[in-house]
């Protein structure tokens, strides 16, 4: 039977791929937790995107003690000490002398008696320690320090700088404070199969709790149990999928025929149709792998009027001019999904973002071209940078001289959010942040 230790393990494990060779922690985390129990699921996850969400501070508590640089310990012991002090600091069930126990077992396992030592010395000197101050943001915005701020939260000092520039300190703040929580599951309620609150008082005799997500009238946000393992999922009652990414549907104007770009695994041609903004999808996507978890989406949920098609974003295999509605949520940096994909924030610099705005650009351009005379289309990323989305559909307008902005007609819940053609909802209002242009072909 798999136990804690075993959870510790993997953790590490983990993490060493992640970290140290480009592993994506979502996969991993399904692929390595498969049989371990439920409760030590959830640990595993924790320690895992716990880690990943504060390594940078971590890191530095480690550093201050250790006699040994970072990057020159034996390998597994970097991870062990993340794993440890991440429980003493951000995990109230879990002893101290437990997380340095088995930190202490895990680095003899992996290094013998002075691996072990070395743990012991380094967690031990820390415990001596109070924990890092949070820095204050009181006063003038000069008080609080960039550099402070990315250590604490574990985020890109570049990032930061940026938010704070155009979003002020306060909206910087809780930006980065929503990047480092725990990441809940949201639910797409199917309407074929009854209504959210129905769903959710079947969920709530299989002991999983929910409650209604405002930004979508079909979101239902998991706040205990595992709705995956329910047989309604199987049934196609419902589909996971993020509440902001849900409410990217609601800012299209409804139509007949949407074509979804880059959509895989469907979630967003599900939503435009359930919403009632599309009465049917052309649903394309470059990755065969990606498309069959579209079409297992689409059986389980029984959405027929979903077509999934197999082509570049960049150059669709569908005729220009034909669609009155087009959705095209590109691929991107994903600096507003931190939250939920926490390695991403070790692997962003400057130049991969311009890199990335430039294949958005040749895309949105081939978006344009699908669109019928008065049609409507929607750029969205998950990015809350200026590259991926004010400048690409600047750029874009320059040479499509027939596409205008368009106000986006929000419901009530999502106006907050909208500004005109614009719209954005930061980390802190839902799971993932997400930028959003409505655009018209004249």
């Amino acid at each position: 039977m798999p136990s804690r230790r075993d959870a510790r393990s993997r953790a590490v494990d983990v993490l060493r791929q992640v970290l140290g060779r480009g592993g994506r922690a979502t996969p991993l985390l399904a692929e390595r937790g498969r049989n371990l129990p439920a409760g030590e699921q959830d640990l595993f996850r924790e320690l895992v995107l716990g880690v990943l969400r504060w390594r940078s501070a971590l890191d530095a508590e480690i550093a201050s003690v250790s006699r040994i640089p970072l990057e020159r310990l034996a390998p597994k012991l970097r991870e062990i000490l993340e794993v440890a002090l991440y429980q003493v600091r951000h995990l109230d069930g879990i002893p101290d002398y437990a997380a340095v126990s088995e930190a202490v077992s895990q680095g003899r396992a992996s290094g013998g008696e002075g691996a072990a030592r070395l743990v012991n010395g380094v967690l031990r000197g820390i415990l001596l320690l109070p924990p890092p101050a949070r820095p204050s943001p009181a006063g003038s915005e000069k008080e609080a320090d960039t550099a402070a701020l990315a250590r604490y939260f574990s985020h890109p000092a570049f990032l930061v700088a940026r938010w704070r520039e155009r979003f002020g300190l306060e909206r910087t703040l809780r930006i980065l404070e929503a990047d480092n929580r725990p990441s809940p599951v949201d639910l797409m309620v199917n309407p074929a199969r009854g209504s959210p609150d129905e769903i959710a008082r079947e969920l709530s005799r299989e002991g999983i709790a929910t409650r209604r997500a405002a930004l979508s009238p079909l979101a239902l946000t998991v706040t205990a149990g595992s709705a995956i393992r329910s047989p309604l999922f199987a049934a196609g009652a419902f589909t996971v999928q993020d509440v902001g990414s849900q409410a990217l549907a609601l800012l299209l104007p409804p139509g007949n025929r949407l074509v979804d770009l880059a959509a895989a695994p469907g979630g967003k041609s599900f939503a435009a149709l359930w919403l009632g903004r599309a009465s049917s999808s052309v649903a394309v996507d470059r990755s065969i792998s990606r498309l069959g978890l579209l079409e297992q989406n689409r059986r389980r949920l029984a959405a027929r009027e979903i077509h999934p098609v197999c082509g570049d974003a960049e150059a669709p295999p569908l005729p220009p001019g034909r669609f009155d509605r087009v959705l095209f949520d590109a691929p991107c940096s994903g600096t507003g999904t931190l939250r939920k994909n926490p390695e991403i924030r070790y692997r962003l610099n400057p130049a991969a973002i311009e890199r990335l705005a430039a294949a958005q650009e040749a895309s949105l351009a081939a978006a344009a071209k699908l669109l019928a005379p008065g049609g409507y289309l929607l750029y969205a990323t998950c990015s809350l940078e200026a590259e991926e989305n004010e400048r690409v559909v600047a750029r874009i307008r320059s040479r499509e001289p027939g596409l205008e902005p368009a106000a986006i007609e929000a419901p009530e819940s999502l106006r907050p959010y909208a500004a005109g053609p614009v719209f954005r909802l930061f980390p802190d209002a839902a799971n993932d942040g997400f930028t959003a242009h409505l655009l018209k072909r004249a």
